[in-house]
């Protein structure tokens, strides 16, 4: 092979190596591979974002990628001060011991290095103990490989901030819901434990195991504000902390050291407090010994109200991680706190106990809401779809005269059938164009995903199959189960045809809405083989009678 068809069979591979990667790290050790193996120098480095010339004989620069020498490659990530006539110039083959002697070490004396600059403030070193045999024009054939790849660069770095940006979205919308989801099971399992509440103090004991066992809180414990001198908070019950330990704490609810942390705050107040640190936090400051020594290191107080507002005694709630309780969950537990407020003074008043399992549903519902709400604001194209479908879903179950409260059930199922969006990247959900295989595989999870979310929590409906099968078809072709026929229950079947009848009436960011005659086109065409006859009957009999979404 003559020398010009050796360059350009190096120059061709270089462009390969350099265009196939999309993040910095692998293209930077790509690079440096190909660099080594084409140029015979046994070890090489990578510098970028080389400061500012100031003249100075050393500069300050950090290793970005070394591959060949292990003593070097332990250095990347950090800042080495070198020599400036080694890091900057032009391309450059020398030997030059004395510049290379702080890269030298027991296992590797360098004295030959040839400079490739990248752009202007980046620089590729090969090194070597002596100059390599080889007749190539080092110093100019990689001359274009070194404008391209300080392009690549740029666009690797731009994935990379993308991808993170992605990736924190994602963890901080999954973080959130996680808090809203916990405060959502101990809501939900509270109010079973009110339901079958009988007496008052059996009550609280339970209600404090709920919050620790099931919410997976540190501790909580209830105390009844006292009308002595004192105005002393009374422990009534406890879980995750002994009795004798929380026996020998102080809490008040005057106006004094005792009474200024949440516990007092709370029943004076009449709102909730919160204690982002209970290991700094001032307030907290009477004991903040033994919240180091039992591990709480947040702290919620919920006042406890009687029928005319005024504050009777506060559960608290203690949690092991610091800024533990955002905005929605103190939304929820709050609403736990009020539906014991009510259950004690419905125990002890013995009347009104069809309130109680009204105030489970109304609960449910506001957090099922909550839910949905969470979901639509990172899709706001489609803010609304749950609702609408809930809607028509309801209206089909009507037409089937099915039981009310089945039909109740299927309402609040569509109102968050599409729950598992929250673990799909928000720029997906709004991509104005088609979506590929990988991304529509993506979204296609997320049924299985809202069905992670929702099964543990207990609903008197059976919501969270509903939502992982709303996308399964008569004849098997749906996901993720791939049912067929009555393995697809009716409730689910429901939702199926109400959710393709909105999503095709809908706008949609990639195209704009079709209108209800070519939805009723959709299910009509394909009646009992995607969609369930009689559903797809009733869905057309409710429209035919001026169904509109509200």
């Amino acid at each position: 092979m003559n020398h010009e068809q050796q360059i350009l069979t190096i120059l061709y591979e270089m462009a390969m190596a350099i265009g196939g990667e999309v993040s910095v790290r692998p293209l930077l050790t790509k690079t440096l591979q190909q660099l080594l193996y084409h140029t015979s120098f046994p070890a090489g480095l990578v510098f970028l974002d080389l400061p500012r010339d100031t003249g100075a004989p050393t500069i300050e620069a950090r290793l970005e990628a070394a591959i060949g020498d292990f003593e070097l490659a332990e250095n990347v990530g950090r800042v080495l001060t070198l020599p400036a006539a080694l890091l900057r110039g032009t391309n450059e083959v020398s030997d030059n011991p004395d510049l290379l002697a702080s890269l030298s070490g027991k296992d590797n004396a360098y004295k030959t290095f040839l400079r490739l600059p990248i752009d202007q403030n980046g620089v590729i070193l090969l090194l070597a103990p002596k100059p390599p045999r080889t007749e190539l024009p080092l110093t100019r054939i990689f001359q274009p490989v070194m404008a391209n790849l300080a392009k690549a660069i740029l666009l690797c770095r731009h994935h990379d901030a993308y991808t993170t940006g992605l990736v924190t979205e994602r963890d901080v919308a999954w973080e959130n819901l996680r808090k809203v989801n916990r405060a959502l099971k101990t809501l939900s399992s509270g109010n079973e434990v009110l339901v079958r509440a009988s007496e008052e103090t059996a009550l609280l004991k339970q209600m404090c195991s709920v919050v620790v066992e099931v919410g997976g809180y540190r501790a909580a414990w209830v105390g009844y504000a006292q009308q002595d001198a004192q105005k002393s908070v009374r422990p009534m019950a406890q879980h995750g902390i002994g009795a004798d330990a929380l026996g020998k704490l102080r809490f008040s609810w005057a106006d004094d050291e005792y009474g200024m942390g949440p516990t007092g705050a709370a029943i004076r107040s009449g709102e909730p407090q919160v204690i982002a640190d209970a290991y700094t936090d001032p307030r907290f400051a009477p004991w903040h010994g033994d919240a180091i020594e039992m591990g709480c290191a947040s702290v919620l107080a919920l006042p406890l109200t009687d029928s005319d507002g005024q504050a009777f005694g506060v559960m608290t709630i203690d949690a092991a991680e610091r800024n533990a309780f955002d905005e929605e969950e103190i939304r929820l537990l709050l609403e736990l706190a009020n539906d014991l407020s009510y259950g004690i003074v419905n125990l002890r008043s013995r009347a009104e106990r069809l309130r109680s399992a009204e105030r489970l549903y109304k609960g449910l519902e506001d957090a099922i809401q909550a839910i949905a709400a969470t979901v639509e604001m990172r899709d706001p194209y489609t803010a609304g779809h749950q609702r609408r479908v809930a809607q028509l879903a309801e209206a089909i179950a009507i037409k089937l005269a099915l039981p009310p409260e089945r039909i109740h059930g299927i309402r609040l199922a569509g109102t968050v059938h599409d729950v598992g969006k929250i673990g799909v990247p928000a720029e997906m959900l709004s991509k104005p164009g088609t979506l590929n295989s990988l991304e529509f595989n993506l979204i296609k999870m997320h049924s299985s995903v809202g069905h992670e979310i929702l099964k543990d929590v207990e609903f008197p409906w059976p919501i969270a199959q509903m939502v992982r099968s709303h996308h399964e078809r008569q004849d098997g072709s749906g996901y993720p189960d791939g049912l067929r026929g009555d393995q697809i229950p009716l409730d689910t079947r429901i939702i199926a045809v109400a959710d393709v009848v909105e999503a095709m009436f809908s706008y949609r960011p990639y195209r704009p809405g079709l209108g209800m005659r070519a939805a009723l086109d959709e299910i009509t065409g394909n009646r009992g083989k995607l969609y369930d006859e009689q559903v797809v009957d009733a869905c057309c009999q409710v429209v035919e009678a001026g169904f509109e979404f509200k």
